[in-house]
């Protein structure tokens, strides 16, 4: 089967950063792309704070805390599906935009959105936004790209964004990296969010808030993490998938017409 690099991801020294906000055992991982977040989360649950509890206090631990309870993920595209399924690290995987999201009220505890918010232009990014609060009960963690569009043309220029191809891959690849919008940490803030990493109290405090700092204040380029915590209550009853309006090669698709990819890979037709 042929492949193809539309599989744009979050840089890796993002991964413990993001696992040490998790909150409770059920994850929904918006534009899970090749699903490197399941997989770290389904084979090193003990890295995020729920699980590091478990271990620490092993003799007194929860049974029912030793993995997750659902582990959710959604991209827009059937490759990058096909290729995160082999892994089997998720519960459930369906094609869905993170702007038009299928899932019930207060779903998961944590949504996940690592590098996908830029990728919507703004009013749908801002809808996504909104709609997280709704599915989530007790937080939502997103990075977002510290500078995602050209601070004097407001375009993403960056330079390989303008191959000249007859190549549909190559097309559908740039299409997919394209990034449309942006967010600063002022703006986040104003939605509610924390920027950076926590600050926990004591003597390395002070070092803790530096490193939140300069990773969002620092020189351009990389990521910014944002965190919301909901801590809604707690639901008897938590409802499920509705039935999808299509399937693709077996995913459920809940892609609305606008929000399927505008250029098709080859790899994603066979």
């Amino acid at each position: 089967m042929k492949t193809s690099l539309l599989v744009g991801q979050s840089p890796l020294d993002m991964i413990p950063r993001v696992l040490d906000e998790i909150v409770g055992s059920r994850i929904l991982d918006v534009g899970c792309g090749v699903g490197v977040y399941g997989f770290m989360l389904r084979h090193r649950w003990q890295d995020t704070p729920i699980g590091f509890r478990q271990v620490r206090e092993y003799d007194r631990r929860d049974p029912r805390l030793d993995e997750p309870e659902l582990l959710s993920g959604c991209d827009l595209t059937v490759h990058n599906l096909r290729r995160t399924s082999h892994h089997r690290s998720y519960d459930e995987l369906a094609l869905a935009s993170a702007d038009a999201l299928p899932y019930p009220d207060d779903y998961v505890d944590t949504l996940l959105c690592i590098e996908v918010l830029e990728h919507l232009d703004k009013p749908a990014a801002l809808r996504a936004l909104r709609d997280f609060e709704r599915i989530a009960r007790k937080r939502i963690v997103i990075t977002v790209p510290r500078e995602s569009l050209d601070p004097h043309t407001g375009h993403d220029e960056r330079p390989f964004l303008r191959l000249d191809t007859p190549d549909p891959d190559v097309q559908a690849w740039t299409f997919a990296e394209t990034h449309r919008s942006a967010f600063t940490p002022s703006e986040l803030r104003s939605l509610g969010f924390r920027c950076g990493r926590k600050v926990e109290p004591g003597p390395r405090a002070p070092l803790q808030l530096a490193m939140a700092l300069w990773q969002t204040y620092g020189p351009p380029g990389g990521q910014l993490l944002a965190v919301k915590d909901l801590d809604k209550p707690e639901r008897t009853h938590r409802g499920a998938l509705p039935p999808p309006p299509a399937t693709t090669e077996g995913f459920p698709d809940y892609r609305p017409a606008e929000r399927r990819p505008a250029h098709t890979p080859a790899a994603e037709v066979g």
